[in-house]
């Protein structure tokens, strides 16, 4: 099976391929304005690897949370090779991509990312026997509040300066010291396995991962 697996949920443009259950290219590029560039760098690298968009079997999108412009982007275009196509898609979690190098290294771990006007995109993950578990939804809140709650978390983001507002919250928080980006590569197990189930997700229910306050019950906010 071929899949190509997409990211543009940040200024990381990820693009990644399964074919016949090897890795054929992992591509990331830190960019402005990069999700602009997705059809021509999709291009670039099937040309590169002589792949035809024919010989894609399964599309995998990283479907956020995160940058409104790159998600419109990257959903837009294979949304089009579905109707060109007539290929399937599945969706995953751009947190999932985060958090997935650190199986086996923290049990607990915590995913964050800003969403400007104070508020957070916070996830966790229980990371268990090589296995990496959903354990909360997606929400939108309070970076203190989701902080202290949990305090027994290792912190992983891609804005950086979300890292020296954990430390000033809490000195003893554990957290990364790197950026990590969400990578369309960590998609492709994960692809493989929903697309054999025939798990896959209809053009109309093909939707970025767009999270509000009334939804995520944040409270004493202002937007």
């Amino acid at each position: 099976m071929n899949i190509l697996a997409i990211d543009s949920s940040s200024e990381n443009l990820s693009i990644s391929m399964l074919n016949r259950g090897n890795v054929l290219f992992d591509f990331n590029r830190c960019l402005k304005f990069g999700a602009s560039k997705l059809v021509s760098f999709i291009d670039g690298n099937l040309r590169k690897y002589h792949i035809n968009l024919d010989d894609i079997d399964v599309f995998a999108l990283g479907m956020g949370p995160g940058s409104f412009t790159g998600l419109r982007a990257s959903f837009s275009v294979v949304k089009a090779f579905m109707i060109a196509l007539r290929k399937p898609a599945v969706c995953v979690e751009s947190f999932y991509s985060i958090a997935y190098p650190f199986i086996g290294k923290h049990r607990k771990i915590a995913v964050i990312s800003d969403a400007r006007r104070g508020l957070v995109y916070a996830a966790t993950f229980l990371s268990e026997r090589g296995l990496l578990k959903k354990e909360t939804k997606t929400s939108l809140t309070i970076l203190k509040d989701f902080a202290h709650s949990k305090s027994g978390y290792f912190f992983i983001t891609y804005d950086e300066h979300l890292y020296r507002e954990l430390s000033e919250i809490n000195p003893k928080i554990n957290f990364n010291q790197k950026t990590v980006y969400p990578k369309a590569k960590y998609y492709l197990e994960i692809a493989q396995n929903l697309a054999d189930k025939k798990r896959f997700v209809g053009i109309d229910n093909l939707k970025p991962l767009y999270l509000h306050p009334k939804t995520c019950q944040v409270r004493n906010v202002k937007i």
